[in-house]
């Protein structure tokens, strides 16, 4: 401070003296130390103003000095400073010091002029320096602004010029932004580091400057508005190093001024907008556009920012714009174009959005009440579109013949947003479908097989009608060009969609759509597809189909979907089932579920028809059940499971009624159900036996043993039966044969007599009801398969007797009944509340075999009708309706089993003419006729049988004792 105001009061003579000392030492005319030449420029720095420039100068050369020393030790061996140059520094940081106080104490008048000092130095500086191998290398401008920031004098220089524009930028901003730009255009682009650095420090003032002075040089290239490049031409070329240095400088500043930016480009496009210079109007887009074809963060701000600012208004105001210079350069016009689908492709982030508003711009569809964009405007967007997809057609081709594919930023964009760009799909039409196809298909080939398989998967989820559909076909047409297995993986997606807990996954959350809604979409889109495959398959277009071949290793999901609680899905799973078939290579376990299932699934279809008034959707579902169960039993190691399960299913509770039977819990205890209910819930049976030991036991009295409960303290519960008309019943039972013949069936062999009773009597009414389809199944080359019929047999003598103690299938002396009466008249009871096994029985009766194994069943039926007409006091049989009707259906089976023969198979004509104990002698001579032949496994030997004259005295007694009424029957019965 004491130099400062010795130097402020020297004489005349110091100053002489100090400008002649100056002058030797600048000029080199006098031998001048460093020291005293610094001490010089400072006296006349603080005491003669005049002077200011000259000293300015003197230490602009010093600095030039320092920092070529500092460089040239950079370049090579890198070391320290040596001590010649320390005292140059010690000079330039004397220098710095005062400048900085001029520039506080007095900024008005020394903050201009230093300024512009610094800044010409700086750029004469850059600019010099610029091919040194350290700047020369560097690849960005914040390395360039690294390696000058660490070179101390022109670290320096940059804090005077940023105190100088700390001091300015408050009073008079205009002329020190206007004082750095004008050096950024003299020195550019080597003086970008110096721009970077003072826009960090002001970043709101530098960066809008620094987009209007770009601005400007790109409005300044041409003659007028309508004259220059605006695609990036010959005359963008011409401005690409200011162009780069406008780029260089945003980009420093992106770091951490990315929202000041962001809002400087905005407002320069709005005051575009809203401008009244020609040229302003016409340049500004493209401007910004060049800018973001030059910088990815400037692409990325636009992206988001301009989109969203391109309303209808806007659109329609820039048409009013262009439309004098699109006609004046149509050709810089059409680069203007390309440019922008240049930009498009380049796009990553804010992909959806910018396909979105091209696509709402160029076909609106819905439109409200708010303004639409011109035709001319839409016009320009589907030719924006054209372009678009024919290059991205060209780049997702050339990646297959590319060693090295690059990949297009806009695909790689849209492939994270194809579930929203598939609803969109799924909800467009016209122009927009074909344009959405093409995008979705280039984005699929891009991204890969997992992209491709999660397109289609959402159409099989979200498509509703066979229009939708549709895209499914042409996307796997257009995606199978590079990826021949990808209907495969989609349905592994699908599957593993529909497998998860929300059965949907992301799309059904999107759409709001349930899980079963969803599931039922995507099986019926299945099935669509599945008849499509089929039919080219049947028309040769294909030799096979990857989807069939696909779905018949999914049988284990499409289980689950025919037991699910929705009708629907049950439906379209078993049609899809049915449809594809099964493979002869499923595992045994998996066997067995789809048995299971689909024998659960035709039950709650015949559950469906009694319930529902929807009689053809219910009963579609049981000939699927049919067809499937059919499919089924041409499979090895199927027919027993699916019989055994039919009939084990066919007496449970919850089925009964639908086959005209009733639920008795005493004769279906074996079935885990109580026999009894207690009248009072509440009494403890460990109690009551606490109180019982309380007391004193006596002989013969029930304390004395455990206490069981009182007799009658329960009674039986019934349980009220579902009602279910007849006819329906009917039906049910027919059905249910139906299926169980499916399973037996097999095609006759060679030599092998087809099925038919024997002539004789006619069997009963309803017995020839429930032959009907027999006789179509045996004319139509059928018959019942060996096997098959065993299982059967013993699975309807295990569904109708207790245990196998008296099961045995020879036919014991007929006074042995008197042993077996209480489990005859179980069975017995077990045929009145199982009906339709009696109809089973009639049905397969033709098979000797079924025959053999249901014997047991037969002959307890047989005992229980003869105990009741031996001890019966009615005038006829016929007035034992019950057992007149068994004992019909009785002789009618022995008598297709060939386990009697004629005369004896003819004896059911007599029941309605014989009293009841005429009846009893009867049915006891066949019992004695099975007991002389037992059943046999063997057809060839149950059809050698004959009957002799011991069999027939009985039935000659008869017929003789009662000749007056039954002599018309002789000839009949006898084959006369």
């Amino acid at each position: 401070m004491a130099s400062v105001i010795s130097d402020l009061n020297a004489g005349p003579g110091d100053i002489r003296r100090q400008v002649n000392l100056f002058l030797q030492g600048s000029t080199g005319s006098g031998p001048v130390s460093i020291d005293a030449l610094s001490s010089s420029a400072l006296f006349l720095l603080r005491a003669v103003p005049v002077a200011r420039h000259a000293v300015l100068e003197h230490y602009a050369m010093s600095f030039d000095d320092a920092i070529n020393t500092f460089l040239s030790f950079q370049d090579g061996a890198g070391g320290n400073m040596k001590e010649p140059e320390s005292v140059h520094m010690s000079a330039l940081q004397d220098v710095t010091g005062v400048l900085l106080s001029f520039i506080k104490s007095n900024p008005e008048a020394w903050a201009p002029v230093v300024s512009s000092w610094a800044l010409s130095l700086l750029g004469q500086i850059s600019s010099k320096y610029a091919a040194k191998r350290g700047i020369q290398h560097a690849t960005s401008l914040n390395e360039v602004l690294q390696m000058w920031m660490a070179c101390p004098p022109a670290q320096m220089l940059i804090e005077i010029t940023t105190e100088c524009f700390a001091a300015m930028v408050g009073g008079a901003p205009d002329m020190c932004v206007d004082a750095l730009l004008e050096a950024s255009v003299r020195y550019s682009p080597h003086f970008d580091w110096v721009v970077a650095h003072i826009g960090s420090c002001f970043p709101r003032t530098i960066i809008t400057r620094v987009l209007n002075c770009g601005l400007k040089d790109f409005c300044s290239s041409g003659v007028d508005g309508q004259d220059k490049d605006m695609g990036g031409g010959g005359g963008g070329r011409n401005k690409v190093p200011k162009m780069a240095s406008v780029v260089g400088i945003l980009g420093h500043l992106a770091s951490k001024h990315s929202q000041d930016i962001r809002k400087a480009l905005m407002s320069l496009f709005e005051a575009s907008v809203r401008s009244d210079s020609v040229s302003n109007k016409v340049t500004t887009l493209p401007f910004l556009l060049q800018l973001a074809s030059m910088s990815d963060m400037l692409l990325r701000i636009l992206t988001t920012d301009l989109v969203a600012a391109l309303k209808p208004p806007v659109l329609n105001q820039l048409h009013r714009q262009f439309t004098r210079w699109k006609h004046a350069a149509p050709a810089e016009y059409n680069s203007f174009l390309n440019l922008v689908v240049h930009l498009i492709a380049k796009s990553n982030s804010g992909a959806y959005d910018i396909i979105n508003f091209i696509i709402c711009t160029a076909a609106p569809q819905g439109v409200g009440q708010g303004e639409v964009a011109q035709e001319e405007v839409r016009d320009t967007c589907v030719e924006i579109m054209h372009i678009l997809l024919f290059e991205l057609q060209r780049g997702v081709l050339s990646r297959k013949m590319d060693s090295s594919p690059t990949d297009i930023p806009l695909l790689a964009g849209l492939a994270s947003q194809t579930d929203r760009l598939t609803s969109m799909l799924l909800s467009s039409e016209g122009k927009r479908v074909p344009w959405l196809q093409k995008l979705l298909t280039f984005t699929a080939l891009q991204a890969g097989e997992s992209c491709a398989a999660n397109v289609l998967t959402s159409i099989l989820f979200q498509a509703r009608t066979p229009q939708q559909l549709g895209v499914f076909y042409r996307l796997k047409q257009g995606v199978e060009l590079g990826m021949p297995g990808i209907a495969q993986s989609a349905l592994v997606r699908v599957f593993s969609r529909l497998e998860s807990p929300s059965s949907a996954g992301p799309s059904a959350g999107h759409s709001g759509a349930s899980p079963s809604s969803m599931t039922l979409t995507a099986l019926k889109n299945l099935e669509r597809v599945v008849i499509v495959e089929s039919s080219k398959v049947k028309r040769k277009l294909l030799s096979s189909s990857t989807i069939i071949e696909c779905l018949r290793t999914r049988h284990a999901a499409m289980c689950d979907f025919l037991l699910s609680p929705h009708p629907a899905v049950s439906l379209s799973a078993l049609r899809l089932i049915d449809m594809v078939g099964f493979p002869d290579d499923l595992s045994v376990t998996l066997l067995t579920q789809l048995c299971g299932a689909v024998t659960l699934a035709f039950f709650a279809s015949l559950h469906q028809r009694s319930q529902t008034t929807e009689h053809i959707k219910s009963a579609r579902m049981t000939q699927l059940c049919m067809s499937c169960i059919e499919q089924l039993s041409r499979l090895p190691s199927t027919r027993s499971l699916l019989i055994h399960y039919l009939v084990e299913a066919v007496v449970q509770k919850e089925h009964i009624h639908l086959f005209g039977g009733r639920w008795s819990p005493s004769t279906f205890a074996s079935a885990s159900t109580p026999a009894v209910a207690s009248v009072n819930d509440n009494v403890s049976l460990m109690e009551e036996n606490r109180q019982q030991s309380l007391s004193i036991a006596r002989p013969r009295f029930h304390s004395s043993v455990y206490h069981g409960g009182i007799i009658r303290q329960s009674v039986k519960a019934h349980s009220a039966g579902k009602v279910v008309p007849k006819e329906l019943v009917s039906r049910n039972c027919l059905t249910f044969i139906e299926t169980l013949w499916l399973c037996c069936r097999e095609l006759n062999r060679p030599g092998q007599v087809l099925d038919s009773a024997s002539g004789g009597s006619e069997p009963g009414e309803e017995a020839m009801e429930t032959d009907q389809s027999a006789t179509a199944k045996g004319t139509s080359g059928y018959v019942i398969s060996e096997s098959c019929a065993r299982t059967l047999g013993c699975a309807v003598v295990e569904m109708l007797t207790l245990d196998s103690l008296y099961n045995d299938v020879n036919w014991q002396d007929p006074d042995f009944r008197r042993v077996t009466t209480e489990r005859d008249t179980m069975v017995w009871k077990r045929v009145e509340e199982l009906p339709v096994l009696l109809s089973v029985i009639q049905e397969f009766s033709s098979s000797c075999v079924f025959l053999y194994y249901a014997s047991p069943v037969l002959r307890s039926l047989m005992a229980v009708v003869m105990n009741q007409l031996e001890v019966s006091r009615e005038k006829l049989m016929s007035g034992c309706p019950k057992h007149h009707e068994v004992a019909v259906k009785l002789v009618y089976c022995l008598t297709k089993g060939f386990l009697i023969v004629p005369p004896l198979s003819n004896v059911a004509e007599l029941f309605p003419f014989v009293s009841p104990y005429e009846g009893y002698l009867l049915l006891l001579t066949l019992w004695h006729y099975i007991k002389d032949n037992p059943p046999s496994e063997f057809e060839s030997e149950v059809k050698r049988r004959t009957c002799d004259n011991s069999h027939t005295f009985v039935v000659h007694s008869i017929l003789h004792s009662n000749i007056a009424h039954m002599g018309h029957l002789c000839p009949r019965i006898f084959n006369m």
